[in-house]
């Protein structure tokens, strides 16, 4: 146990570096000069930087501003292959929902989508977010269990209605928007259902058949297809905190090679063409092993995800690369930009990156569309494709779909 007390304090004191001797107080007219130039420039400096993180953090906070307003960017793919009742409850329930907050079922023919696999690969290639359809026959074998027997005993709600979703790509809008969007509309689903034909149905119901009143008053529900699950608490990380940390170890990276170049003198004694090698080698280096490192993190703490050793391996190389860039970039501008001026680049090319990742796109007004040019946006998109066996694929146009492994 450390005891601190005056004798400790007085022991303190009689450091060389804490003596008072040559030393006079702020106050001092030796320091009046002096005093005025530094309390400005503090004044100056402390200033910038509250502007600057208000400007870098308004920025940020723009890009989910009013954003619920913007949910039906979320373009759902919905197909009807019942054409019965089921069907229409289902049309009928997505016009009473429909508006700017809610997602965009855009409905499509049997004939241009012409099984549930066609729909699947939709979703899988990134072309929707979701997808939603009424299965072949499916009002016919509600009205069959309704009716009692065999079919009442066979029948289930979740047969009604099936939609397919993607939980990995931006887990927690795809969570917050997408599926509880699904789900809200499978309810209503069912209440249109009740409202259209429940009245009718009703003297047909075989009311002394327990499965048969079951059917009745819980027709509706649904299957869902999650083409990733990701129910790990850490993935609301990875598109947010984790775009940061990149861009924070080349910074800070940069900082002890610059000093230690200066320190020996590198610089001046060195040629030009043999710094620029040592500074190309130390970056190249760094940034492998600070990519394994985040991969190694993600990994260690992903509790029941699903993914794999080559999965790793693709995820590290991502990684390396958008390391490697960003150390380019910060390395390029310390050339030439003076060392009080890198805190206020680093924040910028922080907050850029975190707001072209923070919030899919579709919920960013178009001013904020040209975040798709950032390298950690790219990379995010890069990532999904790897951890979910290669859906949204944005590399490839002609690589193959749904691989054999998954299917509906």
């Amino acid at each position: 146990m450390v005891h601190i007390g005056i004798p400790s304090l007085r022991h303190l004191r009689q450091k060389s570096t804490l003596a008072n001797e040559n030393r006079t107080s702020f106050t001092h007219n030796e320091w009046k000069g002096i005093r005025t130039k530094f309390i400005g420039q503090t004044t100056a400096g402390g200033i910038a930087f509250m502007l600057w993180f208000l400007a870098c953090c308004s920025y940020v906070y723009g890009t989910l501003y009013k954003s619920p307003a913007r949910h039906a960017n979320f373009h759902v793919l919905a197909v009807n292959y019942d054409s019965g009742i089921i069907g229409q409850a289902m049309e009928a329930a997505y016009q009473q929902l429909r508006g700017p907050s809610f997602i965009s079922l855009d409905f499509h023919t049997p004939k241009e989508f012409p099984t549930e696999e066609d729909m699947f690969q939709s979703v899988w290639k990134g072309d929707y977010w979701a997808a939603i359809l009424a299965p072949k026959g499916a009002s016919e074998r509600l009205e069959d269990a309704i009716q009692g027997g065999q079919a009442a005993i066979t029948y289930n709600s979740v047969d009604a209605l099936h939609y397919i979703w993607n939980q990995q790509y931006y887990t927690t809008f795809a969570n917050s928007v997408v599926q509880a969007g699904l789900q809200q509309l499978v309810s209503a689903t069912r209440v249109a259902y009740v409202k259209m034909n429940g009245t009718q149905a009703y003297p047909f119901v075989a009311k002394n058949d327990t499965a048969a009143v079951q059917a009745y008053l819980n027709p509706i529900t649904a299957k869902a297809t999650n083409i990733k699950e990701d129910t790990f608490g850490s993935v609301i990380l990875f598109n947010t905190i984790s775009v940061a940390m990149p861009i924070l170890q080349q910074f800070f990276f940069l900082l002890v090679l610059n000093g230690v170049s200066q320190q020996h003198q590198l610089y001046k004694k060195m040629t030009v063409r043999s710094s620029l090698l040592i500074r190309r080698a130390a970056g190249i280096l760094f940034t492998l092993g600070a990519a394994l490192c985040q991969t190694a993190y993600f990994w260690a703490f992903r509790e029941d995800w699903q993914v794999n050793g080559n999965q790793f391996v693709l995820t590290w190389m991502t990684f390396w690369v958008l390391m490697h860039i960003h150390y380019l970039i910060l390395d390029s501008i310390s050339t030439i930009a003076p060392l009080p001026v890198m805190p206020f680049v680093v924040l910028l090319w922080v907050f850029l990156n975190i707001a072209s990742t923070l919030s899919p796109m579709e919920l960013q007004a178009g001013f904020y569309h040209w975040g798709i040019a950032l390298p950690s946006y790219n990379a995010y998109s890069v990532l999904v494709t790897i951890w979910t066996g290669g859906a949204d694929n944005r590399l490839c146009d002609t690589c193959p779909g749904l691989p054999s492994s998954i299917q509906v």
